[in-house]
């Protein structure tokens, strides 16, 4: 059954009810909607709460050549599913739809998707989701530090030349994404490592977090509890949190030595957010590379997407975790065969002096092995064909209605483990 609210809009809108049937393409038109139907299936045995599955809009447009993506809704038993346009993170042009379901174990759930042509409808959904990059503005130079002005929001940025860590260009000094469970940045700089700010409260932050924080010096706002959490992870120079390099002459190369680093807020939705990084002429040895990083999270994730594409000569890249003292290290069981796997510690490793558990989970098809150096647990990846898939997430002892004790965390690396091996089935 059509949603009234779209009937509605239909009227409000005085469009004709004379559209062209499209059955032939599987389209059905009743008073001027048009409406399709797509199956979406939990092949595991597990239950799923907020699970985004995703429409390529090519396809969608293919088969329903009327489809009209400012102007949709899609129900479930007759209930609203939030959705989301995705975007291109370069041209901006849409490529797919994305919409935030859940499912207990073994559901099949069939999902009606309607729209009407020519028009244009405003959706807005409880925001879930939030990327950031702020920039400082209306600043003097001096010695190279940007000082005093102030921090607007952008949506891209090309780093300039002489910036370096600490210099107060960018607010809390790079870009930052985050869930409604958790947020992260990277060092926007010749660090390039990702870090975690812990949430007290299921309510996102990232647009309040640094903004008086004029001067970069170790002394920010964050680094102190505050209402809602504070940053509670030391990176170092160890891989933080499941940050990008390559393996290097048996080492750890981190993305420092690049010619030039452009960076954009990608999505910034209610159920999906992230930055997309191109990082051109990064050096390494006496070879150059070119690598395009998206990095995504979703309504109800602790987990970032890390996509990957590199150009240059084949060659294996490699993420971690930083070494803590009182950590656990955890890996998945031996006598697990499934196509993800991941590496983890727990223990009291957060900046609260309490506990947090953080993990890489990786394709065992891509591994080349597992290692460590002094400062990081470390995964070796061989990319396949330039592409490279992982993800990274953290589960912090004061996260409310969270993760309170190893035992917990490793039940949730093996729901996760699950999850990834058994994506949701679309049909449409």
């Amino acid at each position: 059954m059509m949603h009234f609210r779209l009937q509605l809009l239909l009227i409000a809108s005085l469009l004709s009810s004379s559209s062209i049937s499209q059955a032939a393409q599987g389209t059905s038109v009743h008073q001027g909607i048009h409406s399709f139907l797509v199956t979406a299936t939990n092949p595991a045995n597990v239950s799923r709460p907020q699970e985004v599955i995703s429409l390529d809009l090519q396809r969608v447009k293919a088969k329903h050549p009327s489809f009209n993506p400012m102007a949709f809704e899609i129900t479930c038993a007759g209930k609203i599913v939030p959705t989301q346009m995705d975007t291109d993170p370069i041209s901006g042009s849409l490529t797919r739809i994305i919409a935030l379901v859940s499912f207990v174990r073994k559901e099949k759930k069939r999902l009606e998707v309607s729209w009407i042509p020519d028009t244009v409808i405003n959706r807005e959904f409880p925001k879930l989701t939030q990327a950031a990059l702020g920039m400082k503005v209306g600043y003097k130079k001096v010695t190279g530090f940007y000082t005093g002005g102030r921090f607007v929001d952008v949506d891209s940025t090309t780093m300039p030349h002489d910036h370096f860590a600490h210099d107060a260009l960018y607010r809390i000094e790079g870009p930052g994404w985050e869930s409604d469970k958790i947020a992260y940045r990277y060092y926007l700089d010749s660090r390039n490592r990702n870090d975690i700010f812990g949430k007290k409260k299921a309510e996102l932050v990232l647009q309040k977090l640094g903004v008086n924080d004029l001067v970069s010096n170790s002394m920010e706002s964050y680094t102190k509890m505050l209402d809602w959490g504070m940053d509670i992870f030391k990176v170092g120079e160890s891989l933080g949190i499941g940050s990008i390099a390559i393996w290097h002459d048996s080492k750890v190369v981190t993305v420092s030595d690049v010619r030039t680093v452009k960076c954009y807020v990608a999505e910034n939705g209610s159920i999906l957010s992230g930055i997309y990084t191109l990082y051109l002429g990064w050096k390494v040895g006496k070879a150059d590379y070119d690598l395009y990083s998206h990095l995504t999270i979703s309504a109800g994730s602790r987990l970032t997407g890390v996509d990957l594409t590199l150009k240059g000569k084949q060659v294996d890249l490699c993420t971690g975790l930083a070494k803590h003292e009182d950590c656990d290290f955890i890996r998945t069981p031996s006598t697990q065969r499934g196509r993800w796997a991941y590496i983890a510690l727990y223990g009291k490793q957060s900046l609260s002096d309490d506990d947090l558990g953080i993990a890489v989970f990786y394709r065992s098809a891509d591994r080349v092995k597992v290692t460590e150096d002094s400062l990081s647990d470390i995964v070796i990846l061989r990319p396949q064909e330039g592409q490279l898939t992982y993800y990274f997430g953290a589960a912090w002892q004061q996260e409310p209605g969270g993760i309170k004790n190893e035992n917990e965390f490793k039940a949730y690396l093996e729901r996760t483990l699950v999850r990834l091996d058994n994506p949701i089935e679309v049909e449409l």
